[in-house]
């Protein structure tokens, strides 16, 4: 052989197992993540485009200003709530300090300190396109999926070994969901980070127990009950995926249910100061957001435009319902996990028995808590593949790492021993789990913004319209308080509650406008305007406008191509007024 090709295999060689290998392994991971991260936060982000982020994001803002967690959206039936523990239905409710009882704490605490590097540009400006605080909110969720990425490759490589972890991690980089969560300001990806070390905890913990070593094993569980404790702060519903993981730890390390003790302690220590203080604020220790398990449609569309939050109104029993979002899931899994090929090949490796034990034993531990997720998820069901509640997501990374696995254990089988074919066959794997991400690079949406139904900069000069001390009632108040820094209250289920409110000043501060927008102009126009959940407003949905009997008299469209409408007491806009800081 010439010699000349003896250096070059010497130099690969070097390259794939010598002292730099970890050097150039890392580099690579490094220049493909921040090269998707440039690519995504700076060329396809759009700003934010789901109401639970914004609504988040707000809270965020408030803990910032130092106004603990308050909220600037309203809902009608938080506020009647606030007006029963007062004692007294027609109390007049201060809205500049209104207590936040619908979202979990953790995730607006941690965007807190985030929005507070940029506190001197919260005003956003009729020239801004994206919302600074919509990019750093979503610079926080993708640096959580970054780290949670290299917590996946410990775990995984504990799994099966660090090269297989590598290329699960890279064919996790490279779905398209991941990134897109990252966008979306949603919890997810926080809560991602918390369920890799948890993960970690109770590999470590099963590693103690086949070694017999009890006190060590103890300690790792009550790990993985704080993270999983801080996972449910972040997002109610990883409840769901605590009760699979203690259901597995206190069948699987003994003594039976007595160990396990321990980490539902550690997890109740986590949890229980805010589901006290919930109890102070509204009476309630799991907050305003549990009634939606009673109810099939978006929030927003039912019980929290209401009066009453009441379970006898739901039109629909808990078991059909919990039928109904099993069976929805079921058709929609693919595109809940990302269209990842590899992810699905996960439930052909629950056939494969895996010879490592601790491989074979967290297989199952995996699937009881995904198995729960999906219990839950029928009661608070998604409603799209990048949506508030939907948890499938979570468990990619692990799904990809036993599904490659398997995919390897398939191809050993063919006796291919060709190294160059094993390269085409990893590379085609990664290939395949990537075809989305492709597709959204190369074409993508080339609008600017979430058109419909937002429009920040419209949206912020609410904000120069109306004071610090009015309020403004909207069929998108989490927009409204989030890019207007206004306080908004959610159009009520029926007019008559609107006038109830109004009239009777049930706030200190006054109801002064009303902004709607593509939110309800956009529904189907006799389902839901005419005869659904938007009937009572039909008359001032539709254009022209009917105002007789209306307390607010003056009114002008907005763009784009006046699909917004603003009504108010007066004219607010005709006059150049001075900006509120």
């Amino acid at each position: 052989m010439p010699s000349g090709d003896v250096q070059v295999q010497s130099a690969v060689h070097s390259l794939d197992q010598g002292k730099f290998a970890v050097f150039i392994k890392a580099g690579m991971f490094g220049v493909l993540i921040i090269a998707l991260s440039l690519l995504y936060l700076f060329v396809q982000f759009r700003g934010l485009e789901n109401s639970s982020a914004m609504d988040q994001a707000q809270i965020a803002r408030n803990l910032a200003a130092g106004r603990g967690f308050t909220t600037d959206y309203i809902r009608p039936v938080a506020l009647r709530i606030i007006q029963r523990q007062a004692g007294q239905e027609s109390t007049n409710v201060d809205l500049s300090r209104f207590p936040d009882f619908y979202q979990s704490p953790l995730s607006p605490w941690i965007n807190s300190f985030a929005l507070r590097m940029v506190k001197g540009q919260w005003k956003m400006t009729n020239t801004d396109i994206i919302y600074i605080g919509d990019r750093m909110v979503a610079a926080t969720a993708m640096l959580f999926f970054i780290l949670s990425v290299g917590v996946w490759y410990f775990v995984i490589a504990k799994l099966f070994d660090s090269k297989l972890a590598l290329f699960a991690c890279a064919a996790v980089l490279l779905t398209d969901l991941m990134w897109q969560f990252s966008l979306s300001g949603l919890p997810q990806m926080l809560v991602l980070f918390l369920f890799s070390l948890a993960s970690l905890a109770t590999l470590l913990a099963i590693e103690s127990h086949q070694k017999e070593q009890t006190g060590i094993m103890i300690g790792w569980l009550i790990g993985a009950g704080i993270s999983l404790g801080l996972m449910t702060l972040a997002h109610g519903l990883s409840f769901w995926i605590f009760l699979g993981w203690f259901v597995f730890a206190a069948v699987y390390f003994r003594p039976r249910g007595l160990v396990a003790l321990a980490a539902v302690a550690a997890y109740l220590l986590v949890i229980a100061p805010w589901m006290v203080r919930n109890v102070q604020v509204c009476g309630n220790p799991f907050g305003l957001a549990i009634y939606g398990a009673f109810y099939k449609a978006k929030p927003e569309d039912t019980f929290l435009r209401a009066m009453e939050a009441s379970p006898k109104d739901s039109g629909s029993s808990l078991k059909s319902k919990a039928r109904e979002g099993i069976i929805s899931q079921g058709r929609q899994i693919s595109a809940l996990l990302g269209l990842n090929a590899a992810a699905g090949a996960f439930f052909l490796a629950l056939f494969h028995p895996f010879r490592s034990r601790k491989t074979f034993v967290f297989k199952w531990c995996l699937l009881l808590m995904w198995f729960c997720a999906v219990v839950g998820m029928a009661f608070f069901q998604p409603s799209g593949e990048v949506s508030e509640n939907q948890f499938h997501v979570l468990f990619i990374p692990l799904f990809v790492g036993y599904g490659i696995a398997f995919l390897f254990v398939l191809w050993n089988r063919l006796e291919l021993g060709s190294p160059l074919l094993r390269v085409v066959f990893i590379c085609g794997i990664l290939f395949v789990c990537g075809v989305p991400l492709l597709l959204r690079l190369l074409t993508g949406d080339n609008l600017r913004i979430q058109w419909p139904p937002y429009v920040p900069p419209l949206i912020a000069v609410l904000g120069d319209w109306f004071d610090e001390d009015e309020v403004i009632c909207s069929d998108m108040p989490w927009a409204v308080a989030w890019y207007a820094r206004r306080k908004s209250l959610l159009l009520p289920e029926t007019v008559t509650s609107f006038n109830e409110i109004h009239d009777y000043g049930q706030t200190v501060q006054p109801i002064c406008g009303l902004y709607l927008t593509p939110v309800t102009g956009n529904q189907r126009l006799f389902a839901d305007i005419y005869k659904g959940a938007y009937k009572e407003w039909a008359l001032l949905i539709t254009r022209p406008p009917q105002l007789k009997g209306f307390p607010f008299s003056a009114f002008t469209p907005l763009p784009i191509e006046g699909e917004c409408i603003i009504y108010a007491d007066r004219d607010r806009w005709s006059a150049p007024r001075t900006p509120q800081p």
